[in-house]
């Protein structure tokens, strides 16, 4: 319990943008900014690790993954084929089960408040939330078993990319069509919405302009 409360941490710690891709992880300078022993932190590092998020290789350490145009290419695609295949059944049959779509409209009304409010990293986390539950309506469990690994990369990738946007109302308006097209679309509207959605969002992510806006913001420190 404790290590996962340490990786719930040190995700959203990375998706605020206080670690950025490729920035070293030390064990001891967490477990002192977290108040707890090295023992769970290295073992929420391990999981961490497991699921992709860092990466420890010889002579540079453990560090948080790296983010390159390869490795994002390969993460959406996957997420592409695993979430279209829910949006498709959704929208097979939402016309006869309308109710189908009551969680996504709540997180959609979440993105609402957190945008109004100004709160990126709750906007994220409810992006997060809305393609979670997307995976979940179907009640496929191979789906969830293959959509939950990626989600603490996609909180931290989406994180960041949400402190770049010049604005938020963009991203609830996207989920809005989403939702809409999934209530009374057409498959092709679904397919090109979904490949729009997924693929060209994460190209937005400018992480030399986090990591100088961050670093100015250390030196302002006192």
């Amino acid at each position: 319990m404790l290590a996962e409360t340490i990786v719930d941490a040190i995700v959203e710690a990375a998706a605020k943008g206080q670690f950025l891709p490729g920035d070293r992880i030390i064990e001891a300078d967490l477990a002192r900014q977290l108040n707890v022993s090295r023992v769970p932190v290295r073992e929420a590092l391990r999981l961490l690790e497991s699921r992709g998020v860092v990466e420890n290789t010889p002579y540079r350490g453990m560090r948080l993954m790296e983010v390159s145009k390869d490795s994002m290419r390969s993460l959406r695609k996957v997420r592409l084929t695993l979430e279209m295949l829910a949006a498709t059944e959704i929208q097979n049959r939402a016309q006869k089960e309308p109710e189908l779509l009551n969680p996504l409209a709540e997180c959609v009304q979440s993105l609402r408040d957190a945008s109004r409010a100004k709160d990126y990293y709750r906007v994220a986390i409810h992006d997060i939330e809305f393609h979670r539950r997307l995976c979940q309506v179907p009640g496929n469990r191979a789906l969830m078993q293959a959509w939950e690994p990626l989600a603490q990369q996609l909180t931290i990738v989406i994180g960041l990319s949400t402190f770049l946007q010049p604005t938020l109302v963009n991203i609830v308006e996207e989920h809005e069509e989403l939702l809409g097209i999934l209530q009374s679309g057409t498959p092709e509207e679904l397919e090109r919405n979904m490949q729009t959605h997924i693929l060209e969002v994460p190209d937005a992510v400018n992480y030399e302009r986090l990591r100088a806006n961050r670093d100015n913001v250390k030196k302002q420190d006192p």
